[in-house]
């Protein structure tokens, strides 16, 4: 799926459509003419991979010239994000409807046996926010909803696979409540909405050693003018309460994608954001193509150690923002400005939702290796459901 940030990962899935049609065969051959094998790598022992869930599947040395695999390529990225929110070990939490937990199709042009394994998560309570104490206050949580959709390609031994054939793709979204109010004690305690962003992070591989990251902060309010402590002015994307997690957001962007006349960037930047996605776009969004010979190894150390800073950060903003609440100087107030006060921030996240479902580019990859219905119940009830 992909949690793709819609128009321009629409490019991202139009190309990982074609690892299900006949076109693969242009893929597989710009692929293997590049392949660069280790001859020195031999076959991690069953027990011993067991005891080393990251060690890699490796084919024997005969077959090593057709295939190039890999485990765990963004198995890691879902189960850290996971494991962050406190929710790995306690899957009864899961919201989804059962029979959208999983799905699998043949890979084609894959290693024979092989399949293309969907897995979907949707939790709506957050241990992770009440780690530290029995409750929060008016049993409200600043996360409302967070949910993955992993598709990963799998050996018949349901290990993970990849080779120029495979899928692997990892879609992460977190979303704030749209309820919540500063608690202005000289206005009749209403202040304002606070229009927190939502986390994304879309992570695809695609046939012919092509990788695409978007990771970003995904505002839902359009940004506001202000000056920063260098005197600088740029576009806020966080409330003034938390400008210094914006400082850091702002650090940790620069770490990977900015570059000066000594150096290029890390993570280099992935090109023009079409116009109408620019809005649920910021100014820190870290968006990224990689395809040459180091691309898997940047996949494994530049863009892991950002996704973790990136989800660190957003959920330590979450429990600033919960201990907010917890304190009193925030409150939850369900208003979707029908009342006659304007709740700018339901309407941003209806407006992303809205976006985001109507336009999903991964509908068309779904469609075709797991059906029409299955998929559009994913989208519309796991992925981009109502509020």
């Amino acid at each position: 799926m992909v949690a793709v940030m819609n128009s321009v990962l629409a490019t991202v899935i139009a190309l990982l459509s074609l690892s299900v049609e006949s076109s693969e065969q242009a893929c597989l051959g710009a692929f293997v003419g590049n392949l660069h094998l280790a001859s020195s790598r031999i076959t991690a022992p069953n027990a011993e991979r067991r005891r080393h869930p990251h060690l890699p599947v490796i084919f024997h040395r005969d077959e090593a010239a057709r295939h190039d695999t890999r485990t765990n390529l963004y198995r890691k990225f879902h189960d850290y994000a996971w494991n962050k929110l406190l929710m790995d070990d306690n899957p009864s939490l899961n919201t989804a409807p059962e029979e959208l937990h999983s799905n699998s199709s043949p890979s084609k042009g894959a290693t024979a046996g092989s399949n293309v394994v969907a897995n979907i998560r949707s939790i709506s309570q957050f241990p992770y926010l009440i780690a530290d104490r029995q409750e929060v206050v008016d049993g409200g949580q600043v996360l409302r909803l967070a949910r993955s959709a992993f598709l990963e390609t799998q050996t018949p031994e349901s290990e993970p696979l990849i080779n120029p054939m495979t899928i692997h793709v990892l879609n992460f979204v977190s979303f704030p409540s749209p309820y919540i109010q500063e608690v202005d004690y000289k206005n009749s305690g209403e202040g304002e909405y606070l229009g927190l962003p939502i986390f994304g992070a879309d992570i695809v591989s695609l046939p012919g050693n092509k990788h695409l990251v978007a990771i970003d902060f995904q505002p839902v309010l359009p940004l506001v003018d202000s000056v920063g402590g260098d005197g600088v002015e740029r576009k806020s994307l966080l409330p003034t309460q938390y400008a210094h997690f914006e400082s850091k957001l702002q650090q940790i962007h620069s770490k990977y994608q900015s570059s000066n006349a000594d150096s290029i960037p890390m993570l280099p930047w992935g090109g023009d954001i079409p116009p109408q996605a620019m809005r649920f776009f910021s100014p820190y969004a870290l968006w990224t193509r990689l395809g040459d010979e180091n691309a898997m190894d940047t996949v494994n150390t530049s863009v892991w150690n950002a996704f973790q800073e990136y989800i660190d950060l957003y959920l330590e903003l979450m429990r600033a923002v919960q201990e907010d609440v917890n304190a009193g100087n925030l409150r939850f107030v369900e208003s979707t400005g029908d009342n006659g006060r304007e709740n700018p921030v339901w309407k941003g996240h209806i407006d992303y939702l809205e976006y985001r479902g109507t336009n999903d580019p991964a509908r068309p990859m779904l469609q075709r290796l797991y059906g029409n219905e299955w998929s559009e119940r994913v989208i519309s009830e796991v992925l981009f459901p109502g509020l």
